[in-house]
């Protein structure tokens, strides 16, 4: 076995390879016995190992016990799965902390089906969809994500349940089973010339999930994710930070879910069952921040030719479907009173752009963009405040 150990700080981290056996447990015991003074972490990576023993594991629970002892943690990270095998069957893996490791995955000649704040969608092959973070995206947005749609499909969302993670390159990727599912982006431009009625599917689709009651100790307040936004975000003076607040107080506090990015990029097509994909934002709010955010793809990034590069729909059919949909969702409504309710959509789509400008998506021109959006989108008093 092979042992290289590094120190950053606190954190000492040991890399081995091999086998931890009754061979080589002592050459572990004897780093592990020594640690520097002020470690408080200890990262046993086990990215080369493929065997442990008896001896091994007695090793593995000494050092957890020692790090316990003095206020710290132990983690193991990169186990194999004939090493996850060992901890399940000896009982194990209920005494460690430790991670998987990840199936390495490329995405070279693949075909990229979708993208947005936090990562792209990719068409692996015809039953399998990967979701790919940004190198920037930590583990812990990963987490979220399967668990957010875990709960959602317990809720009765019509989403796909991730079956693994894997790592490509530095990123980390989620990959879903859809047989042999396509956008609903594709979905539209094969069947654009049946668009209201495929309109009437998406629109089905999103009533459907707007009107799933949930519980705020299972799924996120939206309205309270948005103050928070809007507390970190530095386009605002004082003022106008507080009149957002405010507003976004004030709005209909319903108990039902959204997705919040329910753009066609993010529904999956099984035949004609629609299905969600990218379930990381899902939380309980009004509607409203679902349309604001499905107006700035299907309206606002077609007139700016954007719609078909980020999620595959043409940037003319784009503003077509909108109309069609916000017409039928909304019930076709008079002119006075739809000018009112698209007042509320613009509102809701600032906030949903102040999220994308702290996350940095489409880059810092896109991010420069972003801050006209928000401020084109507030209501005029709102913008003008000093």
């Amino acid at each position: 076995m092979k042992l290289v150990p590094f120190l950053d700080h606190s954190c000492l981290t040991v890399a081995l390879s091999g086998r931890l056996d009754s061979g080589t447990a002592p050459m572990l015991r004897a780093v592990l016995d020594e640690p520097p003074s002020g470690v408080t972490e200890l990262v046993l990576d086990f990215d080369g190992l493929t065997y442990v023993s008896s001896a091994g594991l007695r090793i593995l629970l000494s050092a957890q016990k020692k790090m316990s002892d003095c206020g710290g943690r132990l983690r193991i990270r990169n186990v194999c799965r004939d090493i996850v095998d060992i901890f399940e069957t000896t009982g194990f893996d209920r005494l460690l902390a430790f991670e998987k490791k990840r199936r390495q995955l490329s995405v070279e000649g693949l075909e990229r089906i979708g993208r947005g704040a936090n990562g792209e969608c990719y068409k692996v092959d015809e039953e399998t969809v990967l979701k790919l973070y940004y190198e920037y995206i930590d583990e812990a947005c990963v987490a979220r994500e399967k668990d957010l749609a875990r709960k959602a499909f317990l809720a009765g969302v019509p989403t796909a349940i991730s079956f693994d993670v894997v790592a490509c390159g530095n990123r980390k990727g989620v990959l879903y089973e859809l047989l042999k599912a396509e956008t609903l982006a594709r979905y539209i431009e094969k069947n654009v010339h049946r668009l209201e009625e495929v309109t009437d599917m998406y629109v089905g689709l999103c009533r459907r999930l707007h009107s799933i009651e949930a519980s705020r100790e299972t799924f996120p307040d939206a309205v309270e994710l948005a103050c928070g936004y809007i507390d970190a975000c530095d386009v605002f003076n004082d003022a106008q930070r507080a009149a957002v607040r405010d507003l976004l107080l004030r709005a209909e506090r319903k108990n039902t879910l959204i997705h919040w990015d329910l753009h066609p990029g993010n529904i999956m097509m099984q035949g004609d069952e629609p299905c969600l994909i990218d379930m990381g934002d899902v939380a309980i709010g009004t509607p409203f921040f679902d349309l604001g955010q499905i107006k700035q793809v299907l309206y606002y990034y077609a007139r700016m030719g954007l719609c078909h590069r980020i999620i595959g729909l043409n940037d003319e059919i784009a503003p077509r479907v909108w109309q069609l949909f916000i017409g039928k969702y909304l019930g076709h409504p008079a002119p006075d009173e739809f000018a009112a309710l698209d007042g509320k959509i613009n509102f809701f789509r600032a906030v949903k752009n102040v999220f994308l400008y702290l996350s940095g998506s489409g880059g810092e021109a896109m991010r420069s963009r972003r801050r006209d959006f928000i401020f084109e989108m507030l209501p005029p008093e709102i913008a003008a405040l000093k």
